[in-house]
C-alpha cells in the first residue's frame, strides 16, 4: 500500500478518535431530560439545602455578625453594610457548594450503586453525551437555586437592579459549573466516597473563607492571594458582588474566562476519564 493511500486512512482514524470524545449535538439532551424527570419526584428533599439553608446562613452571618461588626464594617466593605457586602458572595459560595455536592455522591452513585450510567452506555448515547448531559443538569439545578437567592437579594434591596440580579444567576451558574466539572472528573475515577471527605474538608470549605466572601482578598498574604485567584470562587465572588452593588468590576472578562476555563477543562477531562471507565 502506498503512502498516498495510508495518509487518508490515518486522517479518518484521527477524526474518528476525536469524534468519540465529542458530544452528539442533541443526544446529551436526553440525559438532561431523564435527570429532570427524576428530579421532579424528589425536588422537595433538596428544598432545605437549596433554598432555606442559604437564607439561614445569610441571616446568621450577615445580620447577626453584622451587628457585632457594627460601624467598623465600612472599613472593609467600602461603605456598604456588612450584610450587603457578604450576601452576593454567599450566593456564589452556595453555588460552589451546590455544584460540588451534585458532582460528588450523585455521580458516583449512578456509576457504582444505581449503575444507571451503565444502562445509558448500552444505548446509542456516547459516554461524552452522558457526562455533558449530567454536568448540564447540575448547571440547571444551580441556576434554579440561584434564581431564588437572587430574588431575595433583589427584594431586600441588596441587589440594586433586576438586570444585575439576573446576571448574578448566570455568574452563580458558571461558578457552580466551574467546580462541578472538575469534581465530576474526580468522581468518575472513584470506587468509594472516601475521597470526597478530602475535597470538601480541605478544599471546598476553606475556599469559602479565603476567596473574598467575608473579607477582602487583599487582606491576605500575597501568596494566599495568588492561590485564591487561581481558584474559581474568588472570581465568582468578585463578579457577583460587583453586579449586586452596581459597581465597576475590574478585569471582569478575566473572571469570566477563568470560570469558563475551569468548566470546559473539567468537562473535557471528565469525558475522557468516564469513557475509559465505561469501556473497560
Amino acid at each position: 500500500m502506498s503512502a498516498a493511500q495510508i495518509a487518508p486512512r490515518r486522517s479518518r482514524g484521527l477524526f474518528a478518535t476525536i469524534g468519540a470524545y465529542l458530544p452528539h449535538p442533541t443526544r446529551w439532551r436526553h440525559v438532561v431530560g431523564y435527570m429532570v424527570a427524576v428530579y421532579r419526584r424528589e425536588w422537595v428533599g433538596s428544598l432545605f439545602s437549596g433554598f432555606v439553608e442559604p437564607l439561614v446562613v445569610l441571616a446568621g452571618l450577615g445580620i447577626g455578625l453584622g451587628v457585632l461588626v457594627g460601624d467598623r464594617a465600612a472599613e472593609i466593605t467600602g461603605g456598604v453594610s456588612y450584610v450587603t457586602y457578604i450576601a452576593p458572595a454567599l450566593m456564589a459560595s452556595q453555588a460552589m457548594q451546590f455544584g460540588a455536592g451534585e458532582a460528588a455522591w450523585p455521580i458516583l452513585g449512578r456509576i457504582m450503586w444505581v449503575r444507571i450510567y451503565h444502562a445509558m452506555v448500552a444505548t446509542p448515547l456516547k459516554p461524552t453525551d452522558i457526562i455533558v448531559g449530567a454536568i448540564a443538569f447540575i448547571g440547571g439545578k444551580v441556576a434554579f437555586a440561584a434564581t431564588f437567592f437572587a430574588g431575595v437579594l433583589l427584594a431586600t434591596g441588596i441587589a440594586t437592579s433586576p438586570l444585575g440580579a439576573l446576571t448574578m444567576i448566570g455568574v452563580s451558574t458558571l461558578t457552580g459549573l466551574a467546580f462541578a466539572a472538575p469534581i465530576t472528573a474526580f468522581s468518575v475515577t472513584q470506587k468509594t466516597d472516601q475521597g470526597f471527605a478530602f475535597i470538601f474538608r480541605l478544599i471546598i470549605t476553606p475556599l469559602t473563607f479565603f476567596s473574598g466572601t467575608y473579607f477582602p482578598i487583599e487582606n491576605l498574604p500575597e501568596w494566599a492571594q495568588f492561590i485564591s485567584w487561581c481558584t474559581p470562587l474568588a472570581h465568582g465572588v468578585a463578579l457577583s458582588r460587583g453586579l449586586a452593588l452596581g459597581t465597576e468590576i475590574p478585569n471582569a472578562a478575566t473572571h469570566v474566562a477563568v470560570l469558563a476555563a475551569w468548566t470546559i477543562g473539567g468537562t473535557v477531562i471528565a469525558s475522557i476519564l468516564f469513557r475509559r471507565r465505561m469501556l473497560k
